[in-house]
């Protein structure tokens, strides 16, 4: 019977870690459902707060996570695991009787249930909180080293966060991930093919624009967040784009980056492919909107590498690629590209969950 019980506990204890590191890899992510369930529950004075609250519930998923499969302060965490289980319980369940069109973003954007599908699973991890738990007096206490591999997990979650603010995820689960081919190039009729729409300062639309051509795009989801800091990394971005003879677009949301400001910087905004395919002109500024953008890359000022319409790799605002590292990138096909570029990442990543679980299995 006790193994049944450290089973149980194991088993919501993988499903917890697994939802919260998911969502602490795309922290944007996170704090984008965070803000529909607030709007959903008319909580709109924790709007502003939704990026932390997003975190925060990850790490606190993660951190139960880790103790349930280490065993570590028994009592509280079986307590503590039960608290979020049945508040989840609760809260599926009104989602599912009310079918508010939204997605319950229990593992980010890695897997996507129906609220139906949501609930059952909570009740489930009720059952299995039951059986691992009740009553109380039946729980066992840990050994010694279970703490050490607690506080070494934990650790390393923190590390992963930090990590994963200031990056962008290893794995990308949204619809403009690696390997995407956009809605306007693609020739198949995939109804599920992104759509990334542009206007210009007159309000028309450009998207043929990105259909064709090495294009680098830098995305700015919030101009007003740092206007002059962004406007000088703008520029920064179209010299390395020219340099590398790519076409340099930026995109932002609400409102145009200072095309003057390029301009007075020595770079013309205009620009584009001629008949023969080749680039003419400069970089090109255009606008779209917010939730789109923030898919596109999740780093405000990120950078995104389009070849005919399919995206190659990607680039957080504060790791922008050298001109060099993009002529390499073009010396290939889209294929090897985009394993040369994004390979390493998903083996790191996973490198780093067989750490963690090692370190809360076997210590």
């Amino acid at each position: 019977m006790k193994s049944i019980k450290r089973i149980c506990a194991v088993i919501i204890g993988f499903v917890f870690i697994g939802a919260g590191l998911v969502k602490l890899m795309d922290p944007v992510g996170a704090g984008l459902v965070v803000r529909e369930y607030c709007n959903f529950m008319h909580l709109g004075f924790l709007v502003p707060a939704s990026n932390f609250l997003g975190v925060f519930m990850a790490l606190l998923e993660s951190f139960l996570g880790a103790a349930l499969i280490s065993g570590v302060f028994p009592v509280a965490t079986a307590i503590a695991s039960g608290v979020v289980i049945a508040f989840f319980t609760v809260l599926t369940f009104i989602m599912w009787r009310l079918n508010p069109a939204m997605d319950c973003g229990c593992f980010g954007e890695a897997v996507h249930l129906t609220h139906l599908q949501s609930f059952l699973k909570n009740v489930g991890l009720c059952v299995l909180w039951v059986l691992a738990f009740i009553p109380f007096s039946a729980i066992r206490k840990p050994r010694k080293i279970k703490y050490v591999s607690f506080g070494i997990a934990a650790l390393s979650i923190i590390l992963f966060t930090v990590w994963s603010l200031i990056s962008i995820p290893a794995i990308d689960f949204t619809p403009f991930a690696p390997g995407a081919t956009l809605m306007q190039a693609d020739d198949s009729g995939d109804p599920d093919s992104p759509l990334l729409s542009i206007c210009d300062a007159e309000g028309e639309y450009c998207d043929e624009l990105l259909a064709s051509g090495d294009i680098l795009l830098m995305t700015v989801y919030d101009v007003e967040a740092a206007p002059e800091a962004m406007l000088e990394h703008a520029v920064d971005f179209c010299r390395v784009a020219t340099e590398a003879g790519l076409l340099p677009v930026v995109v932002s949301a609400g409102e145009l980056i200072d095309a003057a400001g390029l301009d007075a910087a020595g770079l013309d905004s205009s620009a584009g492919f001629d008949a023969a395919g080749s680039l003419s002109g400069g970089p090109q500024c255009y606008t779209s909107d917010r939730r789109t953008l923030m898919t596109v890359n999740r780093s405000n000022g990120g950078t995104t590498l389009l070849r005919d319409g399919v995206v190659v790799a990607k680039w957080p605002y504060r790791s922008m690629p050298t001109a060099e590292r993009l002529q390499e990138l073009q010396a290939l096909d889209s294929t090897e590209a985009l394993v040369k570029e994004n390979t390493p990442k998903r083996l790191k990543l996973q490198g780093f969950l067989l750490y963690v679980f090692a370190i809360l299995l076997l210590m």
